[in-house]
Order: C-alpha cells, then structure tokens, then sequence
C-alpha cells in the first residue's frame, strides 16, 4: 500500500536494527517548544509515540490491525489512524492516549484528511476504489464515493470547494467537488502508483508522487491538469512541504535518498543520499528544523520483495544541512506512516 501526507500537514502523509548515529540522548538544537513523532507501526499493531527531542519511545497505542497513516486534527486533540488491515480508523484522544471511537471506513483504508473547515474527514480506500466522507464530530458516515483505481490520499484545493484523490492504481486525480460530493473531472498523466500529494501555499500547484514511474508530477490546480513531470529518484513515494512551503522532499523508497523540488519551477533542488533502507513517508518537526523519515522492516502491506528493509525505525534529518543526523531503530515490525504534534506552551 502507498502513503501520504496530507495539505494539514500530516499527510499527509510514514523498523532488524539500525546504526545510532548521534547517540541517545537529545539532538543538540532540537527545537524550541515541545513536540511527538507518531509512528504507525503495521506489524504491531500499534501506534509508536517519540520524544521530540530525546527521540524515545514514550508510549505505545494500540490502533487497528496494521494502522497505515496518522493524521491529527487541526487543534492536536485527536489522532485519526487508518487501518488498512481492517479497513477502519481509530480516534485517539492524544491527552489520554485512549481510543475514543472506530470508524468503519472502505476496504483497505489507507489515509485520512481533515476538510480546511475540519469539519468532515475524508478517508481514501485503495481496495474499493472509494472516499468514504464522515462527519468529523459526530463520527457518522455522511457518503462513499467512488474514484479511481486504488485511491491512496486527498488534498484539499486552498478554499475547500474541491479534493483532488491521487489513485495509484490508473495513475489519475478524482476531483470531487466538496458541496455536492461528486465527482467533476478527472486528471490523467499523473505518475503510476500516484500516492504523495501537497498543495502549493498559494494554492496554485499540486505535486503528486507517482513512484511506478520513478517521477513526481506538477499539477496546475486551476486548469486541473498535469503541467510538469521530474524523473528522479527510484520509487517516489511520501511527501511534505517545508515549513516556509517553498520546497516538496520526497523520500525515494528503492534509491534510499530524498529529492528536494522548488515547488515554484518544479525543478530539482538538491539530493539527501544515505537516508535509509528503503525510505517510505516524512514529516516535518513543528518548528520545520527537523524531518522525520520512516524505514520500513518486515513489510506488511506493498510487495515484501521490494518493500521490506533491513534498518526499521527513523532517520533523523537536521533540515538546514540537508544531513542525516541520526537513526532512531525501532526493532522489529514495519513503521509506514509518520506524523508530528506540538505539545506543551
């Protein structure tokens, strides 16, 4: 299965045993405030909550069987985890690390996003082809929809009216307009295995990983269709934009590196190399000094043979040097999905 980041922040949007390398303790200049890194970890069924800036596994929340992506909600209080291998999220109230509902969602579900309004959350279904929309509040389902073949995540154009769905399996967007909840055009030509998504600050471009064909497509959100494609990198998969929105990093799972896109000229800016055996989604740290980039185990979901690594856990990337600072093993299992939350004052 594929994964994401969301246009929240999320993902949105990502464990044999690593080399530390920068030790145990705290990352010198790891931020200001308080933060966690969420790690879904599929072969435990778990969701794995880090220190910020000690990088230690704080506590372990069960979720559903093999939680896929975390996506939080705008104020921090709820973590929303979608469970491909039951095909439903759990809500996780983050104060109390206690679940607070299940939601059944469609077959596979693979990721979840928030409405800008938060008022609605939207979960893409590969295994159905669907969106299932629910009422964020209430937790009711208000609709399925269907898209395109194997669905794995939805951005939300600047002012809410639309959500583009990155399908995997046909290599297009479903473009659902929100009021009426229908689907009104779809975008051809994105990459295959269409996953990763972000949307520019302004509004105006889409960048979309599509890792079956090693490239990431730019797309014009006012036309609806692909402008740009930039071949780099082995399987381009998760995606985030940096703090000041002016770059995507993309996390190449087969190559191991990061490609760094100016997302203005949908150029190559730069290449993380060495980032990990076989890189699958980012997140950002709150302040934007540090990405955070899960290296798969024992792979449960996607193809074992290409998927499964020999370093699970986290590589740490210091975002002002462009270098990795430390890997974080987290033994045993398949951490996917990665998401950060501030915590304190």
């Amino acid at each position: 299965m594929r994964a994401p980041m969301t246009s929240q922040g999320w993902a949105a949007m990502f464990l044999g045993v690593l080399v530390v390398t920068a030790g145990c303790g705290t990352l010198a200049g790891a931020g200001g405030s308080g933060y966690e890194v969420w790690v879904a970890n599929q072969a435990i069924n778990k969701v794995q909550i880090l220190d910020g800036k000690t990088l230690e596994v704080i506590a372990e929340v069960p979720a559903g069987t093999k939680p896929h992506n975390v996506t939080f909600t705008a104020d921090g209080k709820s973590a929303w985890v979608a469970n491909v291998g039951s095909s439903n999220v759990t809500v996780i109230d983050t104060a109390s690390r206690k679940t607070v509902a299940i939601i059944p969602a469609g077959k596979t579900a693979h990721a979840v996003t928030f409405s800008p309004d938060g008022k609605r959350a939207y979960v893409a279904n590969p295994g159905d082809g669907t969106v299932s929309v629910v009422d964020a509040l209430k937790h009711d389902l208000v609709k399925t929809i269907s898209v395109g073949k194997a669905p794995a995540l939805v951005v939300f154009s600047q002012d809410g009216k639309k959500a583009y769905v990155s399908n995997g399996g046909d290599a297009t967007l479903s473009v659902i307009n929100t009021a009426t909840l229908e689907v009104t055009k779809t975008v051809p030509n994105v990459g295959k295995g269409a996953m990763g998504m972000v949307r520019s600050t302004d509004g105006g471009r889409l960048v979309v990983t599509g890792g079956g064909e090693n490239k990431v497509s730019i797309v014009d959100t006012r036309e609806d269709a692909v402008i740009k494609d930039l071949v780099h990198g082995k399987e381009a998969h998760g995606i985030a934009l940096t703090a000041d929105g002016r770059q995507a990093w993309v996390p190449n799972r087969q190559s191991g590196d990061i490609s760094i896109i100016d997302v203005a000229t949908g150029g190559l800016v730069a290449t993380i190399p060495n980032v990990g055996d076989k890189t699958d989604i980012i997140a950002f740290s709150p302040d934007g000094t540090r990405a955070f980039v899960t290296t798969r185990g024992q792979a449960q979901t996607g193809d074992p043979q290409l998927v499964t690594g020999k370093e699970p856990g986290i590589s740490v990337i210091d975002v002002a040097s462009r270098s990795v600072i430390k890997k974080v093993p987290l033994v045993g299992g398949d951490p996917h999905g990665v998401a950060t939350r501030r915590v304190g004052p």
